[in-house]
């Protein structure tokens, strides 16, 4: 019998998903992008889930394949340790606001013909921040692993966050935000998912005098590369307050790095200048480091997450 793992990277827009063998590495052929149906209805999201679940089993072509456990990287709030997530009002997810995911799913996957003979008796479903798990993987594979302190950003449709000290993700600690979350932290008139992020983007859009029809990101990275004037202030905006947001938690956390994945990062030459001022303003001096693939990072977190949960049934026993 050989194991491999399923894993979800779950935005508001799209799901990356992967299956990753015993060794964690990705199984060929098997790394596919989906839409969230983040706006769905809630049966049409867990069936969604199930579906995807099914497909990515499908795709492994060892016959003697068992799956152990899927791993969901998922934006908050979200109670991670039971699998509810309380998410609503930032529209995504709306529909499966306290919905207890882990009973729900596991339900559906045992009625699942494909499913129920692939999974192994300890066969577990595990949910964790994806900010969490994108820090966690950017240690084991990526950008964080070479320094001792960092600070993970993704910027998408919200700013996730994670501290790292040594490896280990700190949560519950006077130097960090509770749970390592930026995103509710006050922000000038609002909190700081409304700023750093796609719809943070959008209102400097507005401001700047863009028509209604033209508000979409990717318009405005294609315009401000094309030299577009309006354009480039928007993200030269954009830089300037991911870098003022992130000043008091440089000052209080002391990190070498701040590490930046998520959609934004396809038009980090846009606003990374600006971010570096921002902190130079503040005399605040830190690294900055940008990764282009999120989901491989998050996907190695995953995986860990996985191995760590296994290793803590076994000792329970």
């Amino acid at each position: 019998m050989n194991s491999y793992a399923i894993v979800f990277d779950v935005g508001g827009l799209y799901i990356k998903t992967a299956v990753l063998n015993a060794a964690g590495q990705i199984v060929p052929d098997t790394y596919m992008i989906y839409p969230s149906k983040s706006k769905a209805r809630k049966e049409e999201i867990l069936a969604h889930f199930v579906e995807l679940a099914r497909h990515q089993t499908n795709r492994i072509i060892d016959k003697d394949c068992r799956i152990e456990g899927i791993g969901f990287a998922f934006p908050g709030p979200f109670d991670y340790e039971n699998g509810i997530s309380y998410i609503r009002g930032v529209d995504k997810f709306d529909s499966i606001y306290e919905v207890h995911l882990r009973r729900e799913l596991l339900a559906r996957l045992d009625r699942d013909s494909v499913m129920e003979r692939r999974m192994t008796p300890d066969f577990q479903i595990v949910f964790e921040n994806d900010a969490s798990l994108f820090a966690l993987g950017e240690y084991a594979i990526g950008k964080a692993g070479k320094h001792a302190k960092t600070i993970c950003m993704t910027v998408g449709t919200g700013a996730g966050s994670a501290f790292l000290d040594g490896g280990e993700l700190v949560k519950n600690r006077e130097d960090v935000p509770q749970n390592g979350w930026i995103y509710n932290h006050p922000f000038h008139s609002s909190v700081v998912d409304d700023y750093i992020s796609k719809r943070g983007i959008l209102r400097l859009m507005q401001e700047e005098g863009f028509e209604e029809s033209q508000l979409d990101v990717k318009l405005a990275a294609e315009l401000a590369k094309a030299g577009d004037e309006r354009a480039i202030r928007v993200f030269n905006r954009f830089g300037a307050m991911a870098g003022e947001m992130l000043v008091p938690f440089i000052r209080t956390f002391g990190p070498n790095a701040v590490v930046i994945g998520g959609q934004i990062v396809k038009s980090q030459e846009l606003f990374l200048g600006s971010i570096r001022e921002a902190l130079q303003a503040f005399d605040v001096e830190v690294g900055l480091e940008v990764t282009a693939d999120t989901s491989v990072s998050t996907f190695a977190g995953v995986s860990r997450l996985l191995e760590q949960k296994k290793l803590t049934k076994l000792r329970a026993r």
